[in-house]
């Protein structure tokens, strides 16, 4: 057999492999948590070994700074542009990942059609929101956001060592989004946010949650819930 045909069959058994397991982990293990280290620069691992035996784990706590002033963090994208911002929930097996079903699916007969539309999830169609599908929605006010960008972008870790630990989930099934309105109602960016698995994903990554410090997610789940929105804030309930 010819060596690019065996590279080949080598490639399509790898990817394959690869999304088995990637389906496998997101049907059974929701709450499965991989931590990723934070390295500053290239190290030795002798050096590596040394910033790991110094390392405490309260490095990795959350801590306020000053770093950005409400008018510089106003400035960022996409808070600079956004008309409206707002605090949703909806059901969490559906958009963005249609194949993940976690939450408690009732039969189709049963339902209204408000919890028809609401099992779709996040439905957003050439730049406009559905409504309908949503769960909660709360509209943010000044004071509001001025809180949300301060706990993105003014949370660091509590010391910084160059071997923190930046934890993330094995999967992701978001039942919370901050939406980002423009003057005329067109969505101009989202960020998603599964609480479950401590995993987001931003629209065109343009924004993040800033430092993923320990108490990160919790700071962000209490915000949702501080602000009337109660939906996917329970990360001890796995299916609602």
């Amino acid at each position: 057999m010819k060596p690019k045909l065996l590279l080949l069959l080598f490639l399509l058994m790898y990817l394959g492999s690869y999304a088995d397991s990637r389906e496998l982990s997101c049907g059974l293990d929701t709450i499965n948590h991989r931590q990723k280290k934070i390295i500053s620069k290239q190290l030795t691992l002798k050096q590596l070994q040394i910033l790991n035996k110094r390392h405490k784990i309260w490095f990795d706590d959350c801590v306020f700074t000053s770093q950005y002033t409400i008018e510089q963090r106003l400035k960022k994208y996409p808070f600079s542009k956004a008309h409206k911002i707002l605090a949703v929930s909806y059901w969490g097996g559906a958009e963005p990942n249609p194949v993940i079903s976690l939450d408690t699916i009732k039969p189709t007969q049963t339902l209204s059609y408000k919890e028809l539309q609401q099992q779709k999830g996040l439905v957003i169609i050439k730049d406009s929101l559905d409504y309908s599908t949503l769960i909660e929605v709360k509209t943010l006010d000044k004071n509001q956001i001025i809180r949300l960008t301060n706990i993105i972008f003014n949370t660091d870790f509590k010391k910084t060592d160059g071997a923190n630990l930046m934890e993330h989930g094995a999967c992701f099934e978001p039942r919370n989004s901050f939406i980002f309105l423009n003057k005329k109602g067109k969505v101009i960016h989202h960020l998603d946010i599964c609480f479950h698995c401590h995993n987001y994903e931003s629209d065109a990554y343009k924004l993040d949650i800033g430092t993923v410090c320990t108490q990160k997610y919790d700071m962000l789940r209490m915000f949702f819930i501080s602000v009337g929105v109660i939906y996917g804030t329970n990360k001890d309930v796995s299916g609602y």
